[in-house]
């Protein structure tokens, strides 16, 4: 071999040993980058996935209860749980605790589904014993697919409902967590959050409560317009309670699970008559009612014929979301054992629910409203409009 060759193998030796000493130096690089990433992340844990926030102030994202209520349902200390769509949002912890005894945790979620609901439970119930679960039920919660999930609440980290460490991956590693874990760790305070552990979710403070701002864009002819809820069927409700709530009442005889009915203002009964949905949505509360009477653990309370509460649109900010002094109501009625469905009073109450229904007038009711706000406008009264403050 002439030395030019041998020179020319040589430099090619160095060469892919300089290259496999910089690959091993990147790949070091990247390691201990990650693994920093990933060591500050759980930390800090700004979603508290992996323990509740001690070092700091914990923070509750408007945005994000799909990735913080599943750390709730794994390292809150509880035994009762207030659970739902937005119209539990504003349940305070200490009411629970008030009423129901022992310590109370919030895992509601807007636009909460039944699938979504019985994944969260889940969570809970493997965690720990629970001694009793406030269930609100809602309606729309139950409509479409067993395994729906509505798109406008966001993603839904399943992987975050598990017990398994070793897929949180997307968690750890996420660009969106790390940028919340450097917020957190610099005391950056410029986005929206709550800090209240015992009302993780409350927002009755952003929003006001009276028959105008409950009929604001309102079209008494269309009452669905402003809000696009779909077409329900009776078989795809039954479908989907069966699925994802009734398994759990069954397998866990220790709970007690109260399935509340919210008390939906008047003017959503007006629309469920306009859509064609009256007699689908009394159908499913009858069949609720008859799938889960023989379980000692399950009580079913209704709270929506009570027209004290559902006609009074001041105690509403739109059609389905009412004042945090009817959240407080609720749960002292519920844990008092009040409004309780029975053999004796079902058929009672929604044949009450049915003349209210078709009883309703949707131009009267929003002109009513729009008139008493107009009036009290020019006469420079204040309206009766709840103070969320005095509620808590």
């Amino acid at each position: 071999m002439s030395r030019r060759s041998a020179n020319r193998l040589t430099g090619r030796a160095q060469q892919r040993s300089a290259a496999r000493t910089w690959c091993r130096a990147v790949a070091a690089t990247l390691v201990t980058l990650f693994t920093a990433i990933i060591v500050s992340i759980i930390v800090i844990d700004p979603f508290q996935q992996y323990h509740l926030s001690t070092r700091f102030t914990p923070r509750f994202y408007s945005l994000h209860h799909r990735f913080i209520n599943p750390g709730l349902a794994k390292h809150a200390d509880y035994d009762t749980i207030a659970t739902g769509s937005s119209i539990v949002e504003n349940t305070r912890d200490e009411w629970v605790e008030h009423y129901c005894g022992g310590k109370a945790v919030n895992l509601a979620m807007p636009a909460m589904s039944a699938y979504e609901q019985g994944l969260l439970l889940q969570t809970a119930l493997r965690s720990r014993p629970v001694k009793r679960v406030l269930m609100t039920l809602d309606f729309n919660s139950l409509a479409g697919g067993v395994r729906e999930h509505q798109s406008v609440a966001g993603a839904l980290p399943t992987y975050l409902f598990d017990r398994n460490p070793f897929n949180d991956l997307p968690y750890v590693l996420s660009w969106d967590v790390l940028e919340k874990a450097w917020r957190v760790l610099r005391g950056d305070r410029s986005e929206r959050f709550t800090t209240d552990p015992k009302a993780p979710w409350y927002w009755a403070d952003q929003r006001h409560f009276d028959r105008v701002s409950a009929v604001r864009n309102l079209d008494p002819d269309n009452l669905n317009k402003a809000y696009a809820q779909p077409s329900r069927s009776l078989d795809g409700m039954a479908a989907s309670f069966d699925a994802n709530l009734l398994p759990l009442l069954r397998a866990h005889p220790e709970t007690h699970f109260d399935l509340i009915w919210p008390p939906y203002s008047i003017l959503v009964w007006a629309d469920f008559v306009q859509r064609g949905q009256l007699e689908v949505s009394l159908a499913f509360k009858r069949l609720v009612f008859e799938q889960t009477r023989a379980l000692a653990n399950v009580s079913v309370v209704d709270f929506q014929p009570v027209a004290e509460i559902t006609h009074d649109l001041d105690l509403y900010a739109d059609l389905y979301h009412y004042a945090p002094q009817i959240n407080e109501t609720i749960v002292r009625v519920t844990c008092a054992g009040g409004e309780r469905v029975s053999a004796g009073t079902l058929d009672e109450g929604i044949e009450t629910l049915r003349r209210q229904a078709l009883a309703a007038d949707p131009r009267r009711i929003v002109a009513e409203a729009l008139d008493a706000g107009a009036a009290r406008a020019l006469g420079g009264g204040a309206a009766p409009a709840v103070r969320p403050g005095a509620a808590r």
